[in-house]
């Protein structure tokens, strides 16, 4: 090992140590996110290297008693407590409250600036109010958002390297079974059905308020129907849709739509599935089933909320608390991840890790620390105004903590 190497593996010992007596275990993410902090030349190490060592740290804090845990921390000295900041206390969440959140990302590339406040904020919830932070591939959209796979692998680490806590991963994409039992419940219990009408006149009738003939068929005709989704019918000629009001104020919520069909091979199923839910159908059905009880998102994702609200109400089920944050934009030129995919192709980027990219995997080439990022998401707060990243103040955060 190298004199680095050694301290980074004393580092990684106590704050191991630290965070096993503090909580019960170790946790990879937050002992990683110290070691930048205590050992600044940490970065200049390969991630995969900093990671075994943390990991090798993390088991063999996790594997002793604690009483042999209260006997190794008095080694060490450590600075007194930090008071998080600019998180509000949750008002639903009473004394004892485990707050478990999940961060949702499509695997279509590397996790940009805007993608790490919502990743940080519900991994911070879930480190206040003590619970699991789940990481949730959204990728049951393979013909317009094609998933990428090493999109998964990377996403995961970028988060690592953040200091996310995951708890478990999971891929829409491998749950499609159990979101055609609920389907198929919906279906049973008169709160959905299969409808085969154009999408000029589904539109049209969603527009006008008016229900359409396949919404009054018989239970058995749309279990029927449901099951020739997976067969017979093509792309396009069927889709299944919740009951909701179709008066609703907003046309959008009028029996909207839980699954199509898609025939297009999926990099991780193939072609094993060709009926797919939408987000609204499986983010709620998700939700439920990983008991998620505070959903932060974009602002953008408000009428979701009520949107399934029908779903919630179907299946009998409280729906979790949300809470809609802006996006930081990395820059007008790089708004959207679009951006970063246009500048790599014509060339003004080498890639998704380039250091001018406002990815994290970019931020890391930079020299920025994880901590740093996490400050600057933190003191952004959970307001719903976007808001351009502030690069000077960022980096001054970041020459605050390389001093420590």
């Amino acid at each position: 090992m190298s004199e680095t190497e050694d301290k980074i593996a004393e580092a990684a010992k106590k704050f191991a140590l630290k965070n096993a007596f503090d909580y019960g275990k170790a946790q990879v993410g937050t002992v990683l996110n110290k070691i930048f902090s205590e050992v600044p030349k940490a970065k200049e190490i390969g991630f995969p290297v900093l990671k075994g060592i943390v990991d090798k740290a993390v088991k063999e804090a996790n594997s002793l008693s604690r009483e042999a845990i209260e006997s190794e921390i008095g080694k060490y000295t450590f600075p007194e407590h930090e008071q998080r900041e600019g998180l509000p206390e949750l008002a639903w969440a009473g004394e004892g409250t485990s707050v478990n959140t999940r961060f949702a990302p499509n695997p279509s590339g590397y996790l940009t600036i805007g993608h790490s406040k919502v990743a940080i904020l519900c991994d911070e919830y879930s480190k206040k109010y003590p619970g699991k932070f789940f990481v949730r591939f959204e990728d049951t959209d393979p013909k317009t958002k094609e998933p990428i796979l090493e999109a998964y692998k990377l996403i995961v680490e970028d988060l690592e390297w953040l200091g996310c806590n995951i708890a478990k991963v999971f891929k829409q994409s491998e749950r499609l079974e159990i979101y055609y039992r609920y389907a198929q419940k919906l279906i049973e219990s008169g709160h959905a059905y299969v409808c085969t009408c154009s999408k000029e006149e589904m539109q049209n009738n969603r527009r006008e308020g008016i229900g359409c003939a396949c919404r009054d068929s018989s239970i058995q005709d749309n279990l029927d129907k449901w099951e020739k989704m997976g067969t017979s019918f093509k792309e396009g000629e069927a889709v299944a849709r919740l009951k909701t009001d179709m008066q609703h104020p907003n046309p959008s919520v009028r029996d909207w739509i839980m699954f199509r069909i898609i025939d297009k091979s999926h990099p991780l199923t193939g072609s094993r599935y060709r009926v797919w839910p939408l987000y609204n159908f499986a983010a709620a059905i998700d939700d439920h089933e990983m008991d998620i009880n505070l959903v932060i998102r974009g602002k953008e994702h408000e009428i979701n909320s009520v949107k399934q609200a029908y779903l919630y109400g179907a299946l009998g089920w409280k729906q979790p608390n949300t809470i809609e944050v802006g996006i930081i934009k990395a820059s007008k030129d790089f708004a959207h991840k679009s951006d970063i995919r246009k500048a790599i192709s014509e060339g003004a980027l080498s890639g998704w890790d380039d250091p001018r990219a406002p990815t994290v995997a970019g931020f890391r080439k930079r020299g920025i620390l994880p901590m740093a990022i996490r400050e600057y998401v933190i003191a952004s707060g959970i307001g719903k105004n976007d808001s351009y990243l502030d690069i000077k103040k960022l980096e001054a955060i970041n020459r605050d903590l390389q001093k420590k």
